[in-house]
């Protein structure tokens, strides 16, 4: 699956819609990740996952730290405890 970023969304084709993973910046360290999406016939494939990972390889690159503001993310760091140094819990 190809993930594309713009400014402040990470995004993917998902079957007929689009999934797509929502920031805001908070302050010059530190990124909010408010909303993830998939379309429901996409759910449980793993999509949200690849975008959130894409996410953190993001704030990794460019020194930043994730706010987990999306109940979502908060999910993904329970399963992906690599990811929690780059997080702001």
């Amino acid at each position: 699956m190809e993930i594309k970023h713009t400014r402040q969304r990470f995004y993917a084709k998902a079957g007929r819609g689009t999934a797509e993973l929502l920031y805001s910046k908070v302050d010059e360290r530190t990124i909010s990740v408010y909303h993830t999406f998939t379309p429901e016939e996409e759910r449980g494939k793993g999509i949200a996952e690849q975008l959130a990972t894409a996410a953190f390889e993001y704030a990794k690159e460019k020194g930043l730290r994730i706010r987990p503001d999306c109940p979502y993310i908060y999910h993904f760091l329970s399963k992906h405890k690599e990811w929690r140094k780059y997080a702001v819990l």
